[in-house]
């Protein structure tokens, strides 16, 4: 029998899910890649296959007797369902044992939103071997932030593709894993490319770069200062406006009572008159 160990962490194991169209061995293969982009508090890991050859009639075969009505056809409404039932599956695979360690502990990461997407080329007959691509995406949340002394451990398909993108401001200390690794810079990111190991698991241990870190508390800074001086400018000006405001109020007072004055002045002058 051939197994598959297809997960982000082994979700989508077609051995696990459909063991009787295992037993034979097929003649093309699963081709996984990983991209997984690392937050300080939080990471996605976005994951896709290319299925061919006799594994996507396989594949087609699954979503026929899975989510469909068994007539050796794939249609839109099945995939939909599909869909839904593999973004369950990974969901419960992902509970029951973690992809992902912080620190050497699972319990600091909680799994936040899980997607599956199977293309179009799945539709028609089952027994069609074209190519089919399948991808998912899992967002993760720490309950701790990545800081100078942290190390985070992942769970792969053995020798697939791997592209790790670190947080901005990060720097490798030390990999364990990877394999045909390469490091680029994108940005003010890292981004770590390779394949899985065979024992599937990579972990690395990571580092805040001390001048991205003063740069950025200096940013913060000038941004509070700049808001301070806004606060301090708005204060200026609407004292500014009262103080011009009293002013003309005290020139508009002695008019006014000048004007009084006057018109008093006539009316005694106009009945002496008279």
């Amino acid at each position: 029998m051939r197994e598959y160990n297809l997960l982000l962490t082994g979700f989508l194991l077609i051995s696990l899910i459909m063991p009787a169209f295992l037993v034979e061995p097929c003649n093309a293969a699963f081709i996984p890649s990983n991209n997984i982009t690392l937050e300080r508090n939080g990471m996605t890991w976005e994951y896709q296959e290319q299925i061919t050859g006799n594994e996507s009639i396989i594949f087609r075969s699954f979503i026929d007797l899975q989510a469909g009505n068994k007539d050796k056809f794939v249609n839109a409404w099945e995939i939909l369902k599909a869909e839904t039932f593999l973004r369950d599956q990974m969901r419960e695979a992902l509970k029951t044992k973690s992809d992902v360690k912080l620190n050497g502990t699972p319990d600091l990461i909680k799994v936040t939103d899980v997607d599956f997407c199977i293309s179009k080329e799945a539709l028609g007959k089952v027994l069609k071997n074209t190519s089919i691509t399948s991808s998912a995406s899992v967002n993760y949340i720490f309950e701790k932030e990545v800081n100078q002394s942290t190390n985070i451990w992942f769970m792969g398909t053995p020798n697939s593709i791997v592209t790790i993108t670190l947080p901005a401001g990060f720097n490798i200390e030390k990999i364990e894993g990877l394999e045909n690794k390469s490091q680029e810079p994108e940005g003010n990111r890292v981004a770590l490319k390779g394949n899985f190991n065979p024992e599937k698991n990579i972990t690395l241990w990571i580092s805040e770069n001390e001048s991205y870190k003063a740069a950025m508390q200096e940013r913060e800074r000038n941004i509070e200062q700049n808001a301070e001086n806004k606060t301090n400018e708005t204060v200026n000006k609407t004292e500014t406006i009262e103080k011009v405001g009293k002013a003309v109020e005290a020139r508009k007072t002695p008019e006014f009572i000048k004007n009084i004055y006057t018109w008093f002045y006539q009316i005694v002058q106009k009945v002496n008159l008279v």
